[in-house]
């Protein structure tokens, strides 16, 4: 989805509020893929994702009319499947500790209680981390991998250079590395 140019957004953006079906079709043509594998990173659930992007694209026809073509429609996608995702997330663990039937759930291992601590903790560290990054560096990083943008929307965004915006992330991905080996050289340390 890289190579479509943010014009091209732009054109379905427009087509997209004048309820074009061929504009809608070529959306879905060209995004369908991406967003697939965007869907599956955060679930890891094949027929998740089929559910996900299907509500996204019913969505996208719903709300096509209020569709700002100013605002990038490619981010608006990335949003929408990262929502529904961490949703169905949201949702799966809720429904995993409910009893089904009236069958007692089977009570967490200590082993399990563990590693729930432990990956709650390291997500408390990795926000903590990201907010300790200098502003622009982590403006940066937060758009790419929250929010889905390119390099080139983040450089248009941020008024930077592409290769700049591409830096900021290198740097901020290197610092978030040295940071995790450190916290799990310390938690090894810990442990013995």
């Amino acid at each position: 989805m890289q190579s479509i140019s943010e014009d091209q957004f732009r054109a379905w953006s427009d087509g997209l509020r004048r309820s074009d079906r061929a504009a809608y079709a070529s959306v879905f043509d060209a995004t369908y893929d991406a967003l697939f594998r965007f869907a599956w990173y955060i679930t890891h659930d094949q027929e998740a994702c089929y559910d996900i992007l299907q509500d996204v694209y019913a969505k996208l026809w719903r709300i096509r009319e209020q569709i700002d073509p100013d605002r990038s429609l490619k981010a608006l996608l990335y949003q929408m499947v990262r929502n529904y995702a961490l949703n169905h997330e949201r949702q799966k663990r809720r429904h995993a500790t409910t009893p089904l039937d009236g069958l007692p759930v089977e009570p967490s291992t200590p082993e399990r209680v563990e590693e729930d601590l432990d990956a709650a903790a390291l997500q408390n560290r990795l926000h903590a981390w990201i907010a300790e990054m200098p502003e622009r560096r982590r403006l940066a990083f937060s758009l790419s991998r929250f929010e889905g943008l390119s390099h080139e929307e983040i450089a248009e965004r941020m008024n930077l250079a592409p290769k700049t915006v591409n830096n900021h992330i290198v740097l901020a991905l290197q610092y978030l590395r040295e940071r995790l080996q450190e916290y799990r050289a310390q938690s090894e340390s810990l442990r013995t």
